[in-house]
């Protein structure tokens, strides 16, 4: 929104701009029309050349302020719209892929320390939908992503993967201090619970991170909070497992292990799960 008004103050002073323009070439117009007849009609002349254009502004200026307000509102209302999840309301896949290349250009621009990418995945989901059914597995997905979404910043990215996993990406000074923050999810999670009106459910979440600090391939870095994700998985659930991915200045490391020269940096589409 805060952009869409940024336009429409830069299309309104180029508006007034115009208008001064013309009403400098009314002046002098005026000026060379009514020279000869007298300085009473030449005065009136340029009066009249002034106020008229000034004051026929004024309705203009008014309809296009109003009119470029609702179209700017109207298309800021699809953006969200084709980047928001509509159960959960945080982001969806392409939001996310968004806001996380903005993340890694800053980061390239140094201008944050580091960056904190996890993957948090709702425990026993399967169960919680078996035995209090679909609604009240929608329930928690909306539990858990305002969970999220409340304990982070507003310039943070907070999306839906899909299914039950959503995924964080924010900036971080230290590997610290991304698990703390990890931790402080995991924690504020644990204490949800949903209810079909007659059973209900503790919620839980495991959590993988990737901390880095130079520019990766997004599918490295998502790889490694993958992996770790599922480390929480295997040993136990409803815990958080975060590692840093190393830098290699201008090479990488493969899945395979075999390393090879590294292309420039750029982001890929969020792997399917």
């Amino acid at each position: 929104m805060a952009r869409s008004f940024q336009h429409i103050r830069t299309i309104f002073g180029e508006f007034v701009l115009l208008l001064l323009a013309m009403t400098l070439l009314s002046v002098v117009a005026a000026f060379h029309i009514f020279d000869g007849v007298g300085q009473a009609a030449l005065n009136r002349a340029l009066g009249f050349a002034v106020v008229v254009p000034m004051l026929s502004a004024v309705p203009y200026a008014i309809y296009f302020v109003v009119r470029l307000t609702g179209l700017m509102q109207h298309n800021d209302g699809l953006q969200r719209a084709a980047t928001t999840d509509r159960l959960t309301g945080v982001l969806n896949r392409p939001g996310f892929d968004t806001v996380i290349r903005r993340h890694m250009a800053a980061l390239g621009d140094h201008q944050y320390a580091g960056l904190m990418l996890l993957i948090v995945d709702a425990d026993h989901f399967k169960r919680i939908n078996d035995r209090l059914g679909h609604p009240t597995g929608d329930k928690a997905l909306k539990a858990i992503a305002g969970a999220l979404k409340r304990s982070m910043r507003g310039s943070d990215a907070v999306g839906r993967l899909g299914g039950e996993e959503f995924a964080i990406s924010f900036p971080c000074t230290s590997l610290e201090q991304g698990k703390a923050v990890a931790e402080r999810l995991r924690l504020s999670i644990g204490k949800l619970s949903v209810s079909d009106g007659k059973q209900s459910a503790r919620l839980s979440v495991s959590i993988g991170g990737a901390f880095y600090t130079t520019p990766q391939l997004f599918d490295r870095v998502y790889g490694a909070a993958d992996v770790n994700l599922y480390h929480s998985k295997r040993t136990g659930r409803n815990r958080t497992t975060i590692t840093s991915v190393a830098a290699h200045g201008r090479r990488y490391l493969q899945a395979d292990g075999q390393q090879q020269n590294q292309q420039p940096a750029r982001l890929t589409a969020l792997p399917a799960r």
